[in-house]
């Protein structure tokens, strides 16, 4: 039997993931079974074993493919288009459709990360993923003079990175709440942080 290059056993890899994740989305964690995976690529429980140690891992690979396909976009070039990735990316959808599966699935997997003491394998390359797509756009945005950043870039990301999670999972805990107030509270709170030029996208109107 020929050797498998590395070339294959990546495209094997990015293959049951996908599988994995269209899983995920579709029944969420807690009843996705490794069998489940399994079925959905075309694989046998040993094949999956050979890529992923663990359900953690394959869900890790799946999240991450997640992340990757939806911070794709080039850094904004305007405040608007900033928060309207935020808003996209941060996939506020209400129940049942594809942006409330994807936050659903990140709840849940969240909740199971709690019984661990340490990131599974890939994990903290799906934070890397996102961190750098905001530090991007906030890079971007300074270059342009849209924001002075006061607080420097590092800090203003992982400020950003709190407050948008923050929102995310208060409306997800609290279905009576309306999107659109909780979305120009973080607005007002992105501005404060990255040192929004009013005049540029006005701020004064938003709060």
């Amino acid at each position: 039997m020929p050797k498998r290059d590395e070339a294959y056993m990546e495209a094997q890899r990015l293959m049951i993931a996908r599988a994995a994740l269209d899983v995920l989305l579709e029944k969420g964690v807690y009843a996705t079974s490794l069998r489940d995976i399994c079925k959905a690529a075309g694989i046998s429980i040993g094949a999956l074993y050979t890529h992923f140690r663990t359900k953690e891992e394959a869900i890790v690979a799946a999240c991450a493919l997640d992340y990757v396909d939806t911070t794709k976009e080039p850094p904004a070039e305007s405040w608007a288009e900033y928060l309207e990735n935020t808003y996209r990316k941060e996939n506020w959808g209400r129940a049942g459709d594809q942006r409330s599966k994807r936050f659903r699935l990140s709840l849940q997997f969240v909740a199971e990360l709690t019984q661990f003491d340490h990131n599974p394998e890939g994990l903290s390359t799906i934070y890397q993923i996102y961190r750098g797509a905001l530090s991007s756009s906030l890079t971007r945005l300074h270059e342009k003079g849209i924001i002075t950043m006061p607080l420097g870039l590092a800090q203003t990301t992982e400020l950003h990175m709190q407050l948008i999670a923050g929102s995310s999972y208060q409306l997800a805990a609290d279905r009576d709440l309306q999107i659109e107030p909780v979305n120009e509270a973080l607005a007002v709170g992105l501005a404060l942080t990255a040192g929004l030029v009013v005049a540029e996208a006005g701020l004064a109107e938003a709060s």
